[in-house]
């Protein structure tokens, strides 16, 4: 199975990493999105970087109002974030992780860009290239 490479604001990717923020929120995700498949989480500007990884422990779409009512304190946003994140959606998805790794040693966009990585604005699935640079990083 393809593996995922998610784009999380470093505040956001620090607190998963911390323990405190235990979900990720989306708007749309892709059909990969499943039970123990393998996100690696790049954090994005000014990081930058393949900053650790973490398995989907399982994925729930949910209206915008029970995610906001049941989850919106696992995943450390704000209520002004969270309804101009999902202003005009009426569901949304809930991604929660486990078996969150932090690298000590991250792998830099520069090294990425070098096996023909672009920065992927919400997702990508990790193609062969990254894929064995990843594993050869490790």
């Amino acid at each position: 199975m393809k593996h995922i490479i998610l784009s999380i604001k470093p505040s956001f990717s620090n607190e998963i990493y911390n323990g405190q923020k235990k979900v990720e929120l989306r708007k749309k995700i892709g059909h990969l999105f499943t039970t123990n498949n393998l996100i690696y989480i790049y954090s994005s500007a000014p990081e930058q970087k393949i900053s650790g990884h973490a398995l989907i422990k399982k994925v729930s779409e949910m209206p915008i109002s029970d995610i906001k009512a049941q989850v919106i304190s696992l995943a450390c946003i704000s209520e002004t974030a969270f309804d101009d994140y999902y202003k005009g959606h009426s569901t949304g998805f809930v991604i929660w992780l486990k078996d969150i790794v932090k690298y000590e040693d991250p792998l830099p966009l520069e090294k990425l860009k070098n096996e023909g990585f672009s920065a992927p604005q919400s997702f990508c699935y990790v193609s062969d290239r990254i894929g064995r640079l990843l594993r050869d990083s490790k």
